[in-house]
């Protein structure tokens, strides 16, 4: 499916929450796209692991590990079935 025409049901930083989402859909057939993102770009995750070096210590130790973020789009002739399936409204 070509990301440009579909509608996004659903923006979470929680696997697991997405999953139960996905879930859904795949029990009532329904076709859906899952795309992540880093909160934290490719530089800054860059910068992070050179400094880390420098100090020679483990990567996030006693830090929180990096976030991302996953979105759910579907179809939108999809749109309202998947959102009251998913969302119950």
């Amino acid at each position: 499916m070509f990301t440009l025409f579909l509608k996004k049901l659903s923006v979470d930083t929680s696997a697991e929450e997405i999953g139960r989402t996905t879930m859904i859909l795949d029990e009532n057939n329904l076709k859906y796209e899952i795309r992540t993102a880093r909160t934290r770009g490719s530089i800054g995750s860059a910068i992070d692991a050179r400094t880390y070096a420098k100090a020679n210590l483990a990567m996030y130790k006693g830090s929180s590990q990096p976030s991302f973020t996953y979105s759910v789009f579907v179809k939108p002739k999809d749109y309202y079935r998947a959102r009251k399936l998913t969302k119950g409204s």
